[in-house]
């Protein structure tokens, strides 16, 4: 057995990860289709100076919301997810994959204005080498949402919240959530006694009396207003001011290679080192995985300080995959055994 991680016997965190399977987490989410593209340079343009790639392959990942709820689905948990889709070829390769994974998409709705927002990746490389990302495209923009779509909004989380332990919230900022509507969504899951975590690009400081929020630094600063860099002291005036300002049980933010820094009720602020290695292969969704395990963890009984160190590994073992990628939890048992 491994050594104790953030000051938690791997034990506990072997019988935390068990419990997680079956537990119902009703997920609120902007979905995104990732999509990655690969090819091998074959030769320069004669129509301008750049690499003409010979196309290899193309994957379609949920990402996005989509990919917390693909990890809550890979660590045998039951998401329910909730949200719009555009009527769209990117839409429909998110409703494809959800269904080859099991995942009911029966509150998920297609507004007739909406495009899924689609995140376009090219990555090249020899026949034998590592792919490397060359460009990003992203498509689709925020939309506001109608009358209509607020009503099934309304509709759906009620019939979620009803099958569902807690929720987590995958604000990306499309549009799906805003000021309008967050005080009664939050509303809504208090009445149901449920347990809120968030997940917010750029509205965190708006989801007041929340059970827990899993921002990264950049987020994190945004909300405190507080510039932190590589601080640790202000990093811990950002993280304290930021837990009392959302009224909220938990903060865990996510430090990248620095790993994660947790400020929960009655605990004095932690530092968890990073798990593994700083070199990573790909970050790519990771905050997904972070929130859906910390999210699973804290809903299955878990405390704050265990659902963060079970998540901080989750962490360090995912961005050694490359892409979008979730994880299973023999992987997990794995590293908690020292078998890493």
């Amino acid at each position: 057995m491994s050594k104790a991680i953030g000051g938690v016997d791997p034990a506990r965190l072997l019988g935390l990860l068990e419990r997680l399977s079956g537990v119902s987490v009703a997920v609120l989410a902007d979905l995104v289709l990732d999509e990655f593209r690969y090819g091998e340079p074959d030769r320069v343009s004669r129509e301008a100076p750049v690499l003409i790639l010979k196309h290899r392959k193309t994957e379609l990942l949920p990402g996005g919301g989509a990919n917390a709820v693909a990890n809550l689905k890979a660590l045998g948990a039951r998401p329910i997810p909730l949200g719009r889709l555009g009527d769209d070829d990117s839409g429909n390769a998110l409703l494809k994959s959800f269904k080859l994974r099991g995942i009911s998409s029966s509150l998920i709705w297609t507004p007739d204005h909406y495009q899924t927002p689609t995140k376009t990746r090219i990555l090249a490389g020899g026949a034998h080498s590592v792919k490397q990302q060359v460009v990003r495209i992203d498509q689709g923009e925020p939309a506001g949402m109608t009358a209509g779509e607020e009503e099934h909004l309304r509709s759906n989380l009620r019939r979620a919240l009803g099958d569902g332990t807690g929720l987590l919230i995958s604000d990306y900022g499309y549009g799906l959530l805003h000021p309008g509507n967050l005080p009664e969504i939050l509303a809504m899951a208090r009445a149901a006694g449920s347990k809120v975590v968030v997940d917010s690009r750029s509205q965190l400081a708006l989801y007041r009396g929340i059970t827990a929020a899993a921002p990264n630094l950049e987020e994190a600063e945004k909300a405190s207003g507080i510039r932190v860099g590589h601080d640790t002291l202000r990093l811990d005036e950002a993280g304290r001011k930021l837990r009392e300002s959302l009224q909220c049980e938990a903060l865990l933010i996510t430090l990248g290679s620095r790993g994660m820094a947790l400020f929960a009720q009655g605990l004095d602020p932690l530092h968890l080192p990073v798990y593994g290695t700083d070199e990573v292969a790909d970050v790519t969704g990771a905050g997904d995985t972070v929130a859906a395990v910390f999210t699973a963890a804290l809903l299955s009984g878990g405390t704050s300080l265990e659902a963060a160190a079970l998540a901080n590994v989750a962490a360090g073992l995912v961005v050694m995959k490359r892409g979008t990628a979730t994880l299973a939890p023999e992987e997990i048992v794995r590293a908690l055994q020292g078998e890493r």
